[in-house]
């Protein structure tokens, strides 16, 4: 089990610990970069792994799209 791994890997929604976080835009465009960096490297664990780094990305990449919507 890896370290971010959490109970049984074919229930999904299970009973995962989750977090909540605060963030300006600038983390967000942070977080996005340094995913879209791990994706472009390739070097992934496993498929599980490369499917929730493109999850992430994708989650951070709405997040900044729609905070241009709203303030821009």
């Amino acid at each position: 089990m890896n370290d971010y791994e959490y109970g049984d890997e074919n229930n999904e929604m299970g009973d995962v610990p989750f977090i909540q976080l605060e963030l300006d835009i600038k983390d967000c465009y942070q977080i996005y970069k340094a995913l879209e960096h791990h994706k472009k490297t390739g070097e992934f664990d496993d498929e599980f792994e490369k499917e929730r780094v493109d999850s992430c990305r994708d989650f951070f990449y709405r997040m900044i799209l729609e905070y241009k919507y709203t303030v821009d």
